[in-house]
């Protein structure tokens, strides 16, 4: 049991930053407050009851007395109510504090693992599936953040019992060690019986919430071929597997923590009915045993619930272990992979041009090589053409003209006069567009947004038309990934955006394969005409598009070969 205790503590040291450990470091001096007023306000109870028997003590009778204060018994209860106040008004500022607590390692969790994801190499990013992220993100991020509201809650509960367990010792010595070996021993019983069973539970909820992510990702990304062939059943039976999985883990997690808090409940009403009992077979007069009774019930009233959560905020903590220790791990997997920033660093150059020198490039040791020492050299600006099988790389060049992808060997040269960094932008196969507007998606964070660049780029890529028809307009959301568009308008709303950066080099994998022969051409004269320096390396499988470019180049068993290098049509 220590050893996990100390096992958890130096998880926690790792997991929680410097601001949290000062946060926490407040809320606990909060909880010790709350702590010092709970023990005065049972310390107060026995003299209070006394004197409400006509028995005051002589201590507190003298005090009144030389004061003059008057009747004793209102200005006790005055006193009381005061206590009583100024602990509402601290346990209101306590919970308040805790709870930001919580909220703010919470935050700041996600915050931390979107930050290392946002920041990995390209390789990096796809060796997981995208239901990992959201995973970890949320639900594990959540669950290892929530120990931080357990920490506040053994914190309060362990001040509490330390200052109750002193006041008892001071009232009944005897009395307060029986009751703290029965209980010591009751808790220690509980938390050897429980504390294994929620480690193996936490490690089946997780991994049934990794089938789940996956499952329910898969299930809406191959939506239509689900409806198309009627596989509908067969993913619901693997998903309702996964979420019986859940199920099963959570309904005993969720029982074990409250176990304790049973027992307790349970033995503290039986120790009371066996004291009275044995009281009562004693003969012995119960005025003697009241004022007794109503200090224990006062101390109860906050003791069996501190020891009733220090033991179920225990069996919860131990439970997170899991959690904190994954987010760990993604922390540290992350940092590790982490790339500040993608881009090539510029050469100082007299004439601008870009490409590639001896490159080397496979997907994984096993797989045949992509490119195999390609050297390209295009002049700024330019356009030219890729061509060449499925498969044969081209998508795969444009990533590391981009920097996205970085070569086994050799280097991706951007030689740029006075080493200024030039604007690349790139269009994917698979354009992303966001849930919002129109002009939102074109300006995708680069600024506040420029209506006159944003319908400018629009015209460019054709999309203007689009927009006239839209309601709404430029403020007409295009829905979830650009669902209300057609194929086409996806990327040519995509294109526009790439335009909106007023790129110096825009590199084009497969944009225009949506588009129809006389649109592609519109588009493709639009960018000729209107951007005249600026450079464009584009990929395609048409022969339409090539009249466009200087160069036309075939990639094929990882070589380029130099099919066509005429200035391209205006």
């Amino acid at each position: 049991m220590m050893k996990d205790l100390l096992h958890l503590v130096a998880l926690l040291r790792r997991f929680l930053s410097v601001k949290h450990k000062r946060q926490l470091l407040v809320v606990a001096m909060l909880a010790c407050v709350l702590s010092i007023i709970e023990i005065s306000i049972a310390a107060a109870v026995i003299p209070y009851v006394q004197c409400l028997g006509g028995q005051c003590p002589s201590v507190v009778a003298s005090m009144v007395n030389m004061g003059n204060m008057g009747n004793i018994v209102p200005l006790l209860s005055l006193g009381l109510l005061i206590l009583i106040t100024l602990k509402l008004v601290v346990q209101g500022y306590f919970t308040w504090c805790s709870s930001d607590f919580t909220q703010q390692v919470q935050r700041d969790t996600v915050g931390r693992l979107l930050e290392g994801y946002l920041h990995l190499g390209w390789r990096s990013f796809q060796s997981q599936h995208r239901a990992h992220y959201l995973q970890r993100c949320f639900t594990t991020a959540v669950d290892a953040s929530y120990v931080s509201q357990q920490c506040v809650t053994l914190i309060s509960s362990l001040l509490m019992l330390a200052f109750l367990v002193v006041l008892v010792l001071w009232q009944d010595l005897p009395t307060a060690l029986g009751l703290g070996i029965f209980f010591f021993g009751l808790g220690l019983s509980t938390g050897k019986l429980i504390g294994r069973a929620q480690n193996r539970f936490a490690h089946e909820r997780e991994a049934a919430m990794q089938r789940w992510n996956i499952g329910m990702t898969e299930s809406l990304g191959a939506f239509r071929e689900i409806r198309v062939y009627g596989l509908e059943r067969f993913f619901l039976d693997h998903l309702e597997r996964s979420i019986e999985g859940i199920a099963h883990a959570n309904k005993r997690l969720g029982f074990l923590p409250v176990l304790p808090r049973m027992i307790i409940d349970f033995a503290g009403f039986a120790l009371l009915l066996a004291v009275l009992s044995i009281w009562m077979l004693l003969e012995r007069p119960l005025g003697e045993l009241v004022p007794q009774l109503v200090f224990y019930a006062v101390v109860a009233r906050a003791l069996l619930p501190a020891m009733i959560n220090v033991l179920s905020t225990r069996a919860a903590m131990f439970g997170s272990i899991v959690n904190i220790q994954l987010v760990l791990q993604e922390f540290a997997w992350a940092q590790a992979r982490r790339v500040e920033q993608i881009g090539i660093a510029p050469q100082p150059a007299q004439q601008a041009f870009f490409g590639l020198e001896n490159v080397s490039f496979s997907h994984t040791s096993e797989t045949a090589a992509v490119l195999n020492q390609t050297t390209l050299h295009i002049q700024h600006p330019s356009w030219v053409a890729l061509t060449g099988a499925s498969g044969a790389g081209k998508s795969t060049l444009m990533e590391l003209l981009c920097g996205i992808q970085v070569p086994d060997s050799g280097s991706i040269i951007h030689a740029w006069p006075a080493q200024t960094l030039p604007k690349v932008a790139y269009l994917p196969q698979h354009v992303f567009l966001r849930d919002c507007s129109v002009a939102e998606n074109v300006c995708f964070g680069f600024d506040a947004g420029d209506r006159a660049r944003i319908e400018n780029v629009l015209a460019l890529a054709c999309f203007d038309g689009v927009v006239a028809q839209l309601e709404g307009g430029l403020d007409a959301l295009v829905g979830a990934d650009g669902v209300r568009l057609s194929g086409g308008e996806r990327q040519r709303l995509a294109l526009a955006r790439a335009l909106y950066r007023n790129p110096d080099i825009l590199l084009i994998d497969e944009v225009t394969a949506g588009l129809d022969e006389a649109t592609e051409a519109r588009v493709l004269s639009n960018l000729r005409r209107e951007r005249p320096g600026m450079s464009v390396v584009f990929s395609t499988h048409r022969s339409g598009g090539l009249r466009f470019a200087d160069r036309v180049l075939c990639l094929d068993g990882g070589k380029l070969v130099e099919v066509r290098a005429t200035p391209g049509t205006q």
